[in-house]
């Protein structure tokens, strides 16, 4: 599998645009906010986001505990 690219979209070199490895344009913006956007796809999920419940913390049995009033 390829990774995304980084293109620019304007000839000042401005805007840049990713796009994945069929050629979608999945975000646009500076360089800046498009290197962290690749960063930020392209990064392994932590265990808590890949479903691994178990290393996100103690579950709470009272949600409103969490919430302060």
């Amino acid at each position: 599998m390829s990774k995304p690219t980084i293109l620019p979209l304007d000839s000042n070199g401005q805007i840049y645009a990713i796009q994945d490895e069929k050629g979608n344009t999945i975000g646009t913006g500076t360089r800046e906010v498009c290197e962290v956007l690749l960063y930020i796809i392209t990064k392994p999920a932590s265990p808590s986001i890949s479903g691994n419940i178990n290393a996100a913390g103690p579950q709470r049995p009272n949600v409103r505990a969490a919430i302060g009033i």
